[in-house]
């Protein structure tokens, strides 16, 4: 029942696309380990059963019940403080006694008494569908702790959250390292501002061209007409005037106006380059592959 309560928050959350939820059944104290080492969770939620012992009832090889202490949970889970952020333990008496579960973890949410099924289930429903929606693990804790006492019950009393506030500190600095290095790594996915400078630059490289071709030409234009108006072919200057402005106006200029107006798209393709980049890590694949395609189309003459 709590797999699907948690399956149902997370399907109808609007940011469903960034968790990822997995399940495993009947779990010895071998197959925990295994399943650490290959899912690497960043939440670790273990379901079940607890003494006044502070020991969770796990199954052994044969599929009978097998006690095994919280405390050494902790130290086992010493080995796997790079990817868990989190460990919820929602079973009875979990947390009970205990002030310091692996100090290397950032939160540890577990109770310190027994808890009825019904509202284990509904205080991790409610700590889910917080955290599916965008909230904190802290906020999500008090979100949850304060549904469930809403029932007046007094069960409220019974969740309990560690939190470490070293480890919180370092999973934060880390996290930042790897957003950082996930944009880097997505912003050299698509065209550079290096690219596009050199786009614009070839552009106006090529309207200074044009300019010094009618340049040339006017230049060469009037010292042909100095030199025939000198020599007395009147009727020859009269039919070369005539022609300077067809020469001219037939080719360069309008190549000029061409490239003036690429420089003019590429600039709006900047803005539109710069809005995309502000939301980069929601950019996918495809808008990546449209925004090169979209340059690429651009620098073609």
């Amino acid at each position: 029942m709590e797999e699907n309560a948690i399956r149902d928050v997370l399907g109808s959350s609007e940011d469903k696309n960034k968790f990822d939820f997995e399940s495993r059944g009947a779990v010895t104290k071998d197959l925990l380990i295994d399943h650490l080492l290959k899912i690497k969770p960043n939440i670790l939620h273990i379901s079940g059963h607890g003494n006044t012992d502070e020991q969770l009832l796990l199954e052994d090889v044969e599929g009978y019940t097998e006690e095994v202490s919280i405390q050494k949970l902790s130290n086992v889970l010493s080995g796997f403080k790079d990817h868990i952020q989190c460990v919820f333990l929602n079973t009875c008496h979990s947390l009970a006694g205990i002030e310091n579960f692996n100090e290397n973890i950032a939160y540890i949410i577990g109770m310190n008494k027994e808890i009825p099924d019904d509202v284990a289930i509904s205080f991790s429903r409610n700590f889910y569908n917080a955290l599916f929606n965008g909230r904190t693990i802290k906020d999500s804790f008090k979100i949850a702790l304060s549904r469930i006492a809403m029932t007046d019950q007094g069960d409220e009393h019974i969740p309990k959250l560690i939190v470490n506030v070293e480890a919180v500190v370092h999973a934060g600095k880390e996290i930042e390292q790897q957003n950082e290095k996930s944009e880097h790594n997505l912003i050299n996915t698509i065209i550079s501002e290096a690219e596009i400078a050199e786009a614009k630059n070839s552009y106006k490289r090529s309207i200074k061209f044009h300019y010094k071709i009618i340049f040339g030409a006017i230049a060469v234009s009037i010292g042909l007409f100095i030199f025939l108006y000198m020599n007395g072919n009147n009727d020859l200057t009269s039919s070369l005037i005539g022609l300077i402005p067809s020469a001219l106006g037939s080719y360069p200029f309008m190549e000029i106006q061409k490239r003036r107006n690429r420089i003019t798209l590429i600039r709006v393709f900047e803005l539109k380059r710069k809005r995309l980049i502000n939301a980069l890590s929601q950019l996918s694949p495809t808008e990546r592959r449209e925004l090169n395609e979209e340059f690429k189309r651009l620098i073609i003459i």
